[in-house]
């Protein structure tokens, strides 16, 4: 009788020989190849020696992995790593936390490579395991048309029981248990070689640490299939221990790697190539026509932060999206059907309720737009004062009163932070808002120091002392003798012991926020470490990110600064106050209407609502509706906008990113509840933007409590812990904002503002005979003239030129 093992890249097949310890098996007897990929026959000397491979690529979490093809010469996490085109669209490192909106977040989910057993056996032999005894996998798909249960978790009936295809493994409670924490074992030890790896390339950029970080991926994806097919035909009617069947329902989730291998490697491929087109994407400057080369980072993003002519940033943001969207949407629609196709091999009806699964509830989209709701009429008090100061700007023939913004005149390619126009919208130019910079260059602050000073306040909230691990292994300042990925970020190398930060730390305030946030991550690894490894992540997606930007609010206050000696005398004023405020909604309160957008588009094209015909009228549809956005220009089917971000080019979920910034101030709210800085009795006297909890055990224990419970219980249930609350909620948000928005109501009612926006006409046309048609009279301003604008006519003349040289 020999061991089949299911196939295997031939570039791992020396590592499984380690890990098999070949020593106690006879030499390969023969190798079948399988498409492109090995399968292996290995004969055991004793009939039932038991042979385990172990791993995990964890889909449903959210840290961070990077493309490794292409130029490393950007300055954001999007234009270095490794490309998904591997064996899953996102093959993931564990254990690592990026501070970056613009990363893509991923992570692992466990598990088990079993060995079918090739013979002549019964069909329902078995070969021994630790602890009981498990029938072999007969290696069938789980049936792809058969629909999900609407709540609970995947693959459930609405009695709670799992749906089933094809036989069940019978496998006892005790048994499980025991293979789960050989997994565990197996599991950390194959994550801590796949996170030094990834570590190695970051902090040492060059081929041979590039490729030794994509094979260590690899080894990831090499279990996921067979694992798949082993754990998701185990029965909850026979599992009644719900942290057990928690781990199961976790680790039978691996989202693409469940298609079939040709199609896998056709999904793959398909995100590969829309990756180069966006990767790959340069244009040339506005009315210089021989310079060009100009990428989206850092030429194209600085063009739409600085520049203020209208001309100039409608021709760039019109180039971009000629030269990204429009060549990937023939490739979008393809992944769209692939990524449906995996889902529903996966126990889901389609890619969307995939995406919202570690969220755990039914109901989420529709709790995310009443969030939303709440937090709107905040948001349209800052669309109304933005647009008169740009209107003020540009001149009322380019902006009318109640029209949405033109997306290309907010500050960056796609609208969502509208941060770089803060210098044309400030409440009150000249009174700046507190910076200590330059305190902190004069009194000698070092990266070091920084790190020791972050370290300090978790201490004060009765946290964890850092390992020496940490100190030893870091990387806080860029090192001269290589190239490093600057881009902070936290690493969990899965062992318990060893956790890092790399960041080439400046000696500046905002990195200084920076260095607590991204010690915020270390402080989770740590609460969570006595997890199993496949709850040692946050309580949902959105939950690492949302710790680190809560604990960011009290650094910034001034009586944080004032405390440690970098702030002399007193900034408490109006002006001051309002124009802090200020720079934070601009960043905040526009990315919340942005990342609901971006996923909201995506599952209504996964659940069909939306059509292919659709793709990008539907997406200024939604823009509008959210955000109050519009095109700077009429748009058609020709286009894809949606393709000029990132995410979607590489098919991430985004969501997390919505559900991370409303819950930073829900739990920074609780926290300064907690430290008895916040009253929402007497909102005025103990306003909660000046909370810091600095020196507050209670708020820490607090904290701690939500922590140390990972992901192995429902989200909720950890909001609960930290809060008392177990829903998003929007209200902290404008709560927070409180003062802004009370000067916000006052400004606009004194200069007779409209507030919130109308539809001022078509965006969007299916025909492409309107497409590239600036829109004047009845569409976005008050003009009577419908024409083709400077714009359009140089950039089309700079093109003709263009190929005329060339």
């Amino acid at each position: 009788m020999c061991f089949k093992l299911m196939c295997i890249t031939r570039t791992t097949i020396h590592k499984f020989q380690d890990m098999l310890s070949l020593a106690s098996v006879r030499e390969l007897p023969s190798i079948d190849v399988c498409d492109d990929l090995w399968t292996i026959f290995i004969c055991p000397t004793l009939p039932y020696t038991p042979l385990h491979l172990l791993s995990r690529t964890h889909q449903r979490r959210h840290r961070s992995y990077r493309t490794v093809r292409g130029e490393l010469s950007g300055r954001t996490r999007q234009d270095h790593g490794l490309n998904p085109v591997t064996k899953s669209s996102a093959l993931q490192m564990g254990g690592i936390r990026c501070r970056n909106r613009s990363v893509v977040h991923c992570g692992l989910i466990v598990t088990i490579f079993l060995i079918q057993i090739v013979g002549k056996t019964s069909p329902k032999a078995q070969y021994p395991v630790p602890g009981g005894q498990i029938p072999a996998y007969d290696g069938q798909y789980p049936n792809p048309g058969v629909d999900t249960a609407q709540g609970g978790y995947p693959g459930e009936r609405s009695d709670g029981s799992r749906r089933q295809e094809g036989p069940v493994s019978r496998i006892s409670g005790q048994d499980l248990r025991s293979l789960l924490q050989r997994v565990d074992v197996m599991l950390s030890n194959q994550c801590t070689k796949n996170v030094a790896a990834q570590w190695q390339f970051e902090t040492d950029v060059n081929p041979g640490t590039q490729q030794a970080a994509l094979l260590a991926q690899l080894e990831y994806a090499d279990y996921q299939r067979a694992v798949w097919g082993v754990l998701n035909k185990v029965s909850r009617d026979q599992q009644q221990d719900g942290p057990i069947w928690r781990q199961v329902q976790f680790l039978s989730v691996i989202g693409p790697a469940a298609l079939p291998p040709e199609l896998l490697d056709r999904y793959n491929k398909l995100i590969s190539d829309m990756l180069s087109v966006y990767n790959g994407a340069t244009t040339c400057a506005y009315n210089e026509p021989f310079k060009c080369g100009l990428r989206i980072e850092p030429e194209l993003s600085v063009v739409m932060g600085r520049s203020r002519d209208w001309d100039e940033l409608q021709y760039s943001w019109i180039e971009w999206r000629r030269l990204t969207g429009q060549k990937m949407r023939d490739l979008f629609e393809q992944v769209v059907e692939l990524s449906n196709q995996a889902a529903q091999l996966n126990h889901f009806k389609n890619a969307a309720e995939y995406w919202l699964f570690p969220y755990e509830s039914p109901t989420f989209r529709y709790e995310l737009e009443g969030v939303w709701d709440e937090v709107r009429p905040l948001y349209e008090q800052l669309h109304a004062y933005v647009r008169r100061k740009l209107r003020d700007l540009y001149g009322p023939d380019k902006l009318s009163r109640k029209a949405p913004l033109p997306a290309h005149i907010l500050g960056d390619m796609w609208g969502q932070s509208w941060s770089n126009i803060l210098d044309v919208t400030i409440p009150y130019p000249g009174k700046n808002f507190l910076d200590v910079t330059t305190e902190m260059v004069e009194q000698g602050y070092t990266p070091l120091a920084m790190f020791r000073l972050a370290e300090e306040f978790y201490l004060s909230l009765n946290m964890s002392l850092l390992p020496p691990e940490f100190w030893s292994g870091s990387v806080i300042e860029e090192l001269p003798d290589r190239v490093v990925i600057c881009q902070p970020s936290a690493w969990d190398f899965c062992n318990r012991r060893d956790y890092r930060i790399k960041m080439c730390t400046q000696v500046t305030m905002k990195d200084f926020v920076t260095v607590h946030h991204e010690m915020a991550h270390l402080q989770y690894f740590l609460e969570y470490r006595q997890q199993p490894k496949v709850f040692r992540d946050g309580a949902n997606p959105g939950f690492h990110e949302a710790v680190g930007e809560a604990v960011a609010l009290s650094i910034a206050t001034p009586r944080h600064l004032q405390d440690l000696g970098l702030v002399q005398g007193s900034v408490d004023d109006v002006p001051h106050n309002i124009n802090s405020l200020f720079s934070l909604a601009l960043d905040k309160l526009p990315f919340l209407p942005f990342s609901l957008v971006m996923d909201e588009w995506r599952w209504d094209i996964f659940e069909g609502t939306i059509t292919s015909d659709e793709y990008n009228c539907h997406w200024w549809r939604l823009r509008e509706k959210f955000s109050g956005i519009k095109p700077p220009v009429l748009r058609s089917e020709i286009d894809f906008d949606p393709g000029s971000k990132y995410h979607i080019a590489a098919n991430i979920p985004y969501i997390r990113h919505f559900v991370g910034t409303v819950l930073q101030f829900q739990l920074h709210s609780a926290l300064c509840k907690a430290a008895g800085q916040f009253d929402p009795e007497q909102p005025y006297t103990k306003p909660l933007f000046k909370c810091d909890i600095y020196r507050s055990k209670e708020a820490g224990r607090l904290l701690k409590n939500m922590m140390r419970l990972g992901s192995s219980v429902p989200w909720t249930e950890a909001l609960y812990a930290a809060t008392g609350e177990t829903k998003l909620n929007g209200s902290h948000v404008r709560e927070y904002f409180r003062p802004l928005e009370d000067w916000l109501r006052n400004e606009n009612l004194r200069t007779n503002e409209y507030v919130g926006w109308t539809y001022d006409g078509d965006y969007c046309k299916q025909s492409i005979e309107t497409a590239g048609l600036e829109v004047y009279g009845g569409y976005y301003n008050s003009a009577t003239v419908l024409g083709t604008s400077t714009a359009a006519l140089a950039a089309t003349l700079a093109v003709i030129l263009r190929h005329l040289v060339l």
